[in-house]
């Protein structure tokens, strides 16, 4: 068992595999670097985004930084371009990496890029339905659940705001996923971000469903958006309440570097939900539970 530097074991839900490799990607795609930099520098806690170098070893650099925080094993969203180079870095640091493959439903081969993340031992698949324009209840996305679900796949979802600057909103609202889950209620399904400015949202569907969680990943900027006050405090305290400690999991969306791993992230949440343990009752295993527990029963992932 690894420690941290805050004292328990943690296991972070998610995070992004970046390479050189994807940033030359967003550009072939027509992306603006500029604009991809004022977007990260205005909102984002980065300042500025570094570029990655071509000749980085994207994978040594994540292990040192799980060593030096003490991180057991981190999950990774994983785009086709890095596959190869993560499939590596899995192999030279077993049970450090999980993988969740991001998954376009609108290309043609969505349900076999689902098959191949369950044949190369990943342990989820991610959806962008507020990016990719779709709704996560569109009976087209059924053959990747099924999929997902044959492969015994965690299904990850961003709805609400995100860095991405032409992401529609129209499909950004977590209640698109109830349907979903109604009708595959052996899969398991997970929202991103506290539903990223959704979490009203997300509550409720802590009340309607029971294969739905929600992950704290991020600085939750979003709470900023919201028409009343909000800090990370309060939203564990609803978040434990509607959903119980057995349905909240810890992530940072750690990505870059030179930022690395997000402490900041991991100590501002820790010291939320343990201030809140002696009024709610919550135990020190529902701390145990939040910030490693819950995402190794839904994956399966066993760290080393």
């Amino acid at each position: 068992m690894v420690i941290s530097k805050i004292g328990i074991d943690v296991v972070d839900a998610h995070a992004h595999y970046f390479t050189f490799q994807t940033i030359k990607r967003w550009l072939d795609s027509g992306a603006s670097l500029n604009r991809i930099q004022q977007r990260v520098a205005h909102n984002t806690d980065m300042g500025t985004l570094t570029i990655p170098d071509e000749n980085w070893d994207a994978g040594q650099m994540w292990m040192d930084e799980l060593d030096k925080y003490g991180i057991s094993a981190i999950g990774m969203m994983i785009s086709s371009e890095v596959w190869d180079d993560f499939n590596q870095t899995r192999k030279r640091f077993p049970g450090r990496f999980m993988g969740y493959a991001n998954i376009d439903p609108a290309s043609d081969d969505a349900v076999d890029l689902v098959k191949r993340a369950g044949k190369d031992g990943f342990q989820g698949i991610k959806l962008y339905p507020s990016s990719g324009n779709y709704n996560a209840y569109d009976e087209k996305l059924y053959p990747i659940y099924e999929e997902a679900l044959r492969q015994k796949l965690l299904v990850i979802l961003h709805f609400g705001i995100t860095i991405g600057a032409t992401a529609n909103l129209r499909y950004g609202n977590p209640l698109d996923i109830q349907k979903p889950a109604q009708d595959f209620p052996d899969l398991n399904f997970m929202i991103a971000h506290f539903g990223a400015g959704f979490f009203r949202e997300v509550l409720m569907l802590m009340y309607q469903t029971h294969n739905v969680v929600m992950d704290t990943s991020g600085s939750n900027s979003w709470m900023i958006y919201q028409p009343y006050d909000l800090t990370i405090t309060k939203i564990f305290e609803k978040a434990l309440k509607a959903g119980s400690a057995c349905r909240v999991v810890f992530g940072t969306d750690s990505s870059f570097f030179p930022r690395g791993f997000r402490y900041n992230i991991l100590e501002e949440q820790y010291n939320a939900v343990r201030s809140i343990c002696p009024q709610l009752c919550y135990s020190d295993n529902d701390i145990n539970l939040i910030f490693r527990e819950n995402i190794l029963r839904l994956t399966g992932f066993k760290p080393k």
